[in-house]
């Protein structure tokens, strides 16, 4: 079985709009598994969870995540930090409303905090200010 940071080093590979394979994306989580998006508060079950990740690169076509420094634990845990770039080039449905698309090139700080079980992800928290960097 490969290791909790190969894993979640793949769930980065195949959600890059580069590479984007959202099937196996969800094939990594637990049936029950989840992601969390801490800035919005939404939160995605099972299959739902190739929702955020088609999404993100359907606003962000040229989505990218510089994975800066991976911190794993005994306990099935891994910390990434990373920054999340690309330029918003689609509109983006929110659950305020839609964010239309601004053009404008980000590059944003962020963390995932990912909980592993059995080799698959049973839960995903993003914190990141992506949107916030947008508006004007």
């Amino acid at each position: 079985m490969p290791t909790n940071e190969a894993v979640i080093r793949e769930l980065y590979l195949v959600a890059e709009a580069t590479s984007l394979n959202a099937d196996r994306f969800v094939s990594l989580f637990a049936d029950d598994g989840y992601f969390l998006d801490m800035s919005s508060g939404q939160k995605w079950i099972g299959q739902e969870v190739r929702e955020p990740v088609t999404g993100l690169i359907s606003a962000y076509p040229d989505m990218h995540r510089e994975l800066l420094s991976f911190y794993s634990t005994s306990d099935d845990v891994v910390v990434v930090e990373l920054k999340l770039q690309g330029t918003h080039g689609g509109d983006l449905p929110l659950p305020g409303g839609i964010l239309r698309a601004t053009g404008r090139k980000f590059d944003v700080p962020c963390c995932d905090v990912w909980h592993l079980r059995d080799g698959k992800v049973k839960s995903f928290h993003c914190y990141n200010n992506l949107v916030g960097s947008l508006k004007s």
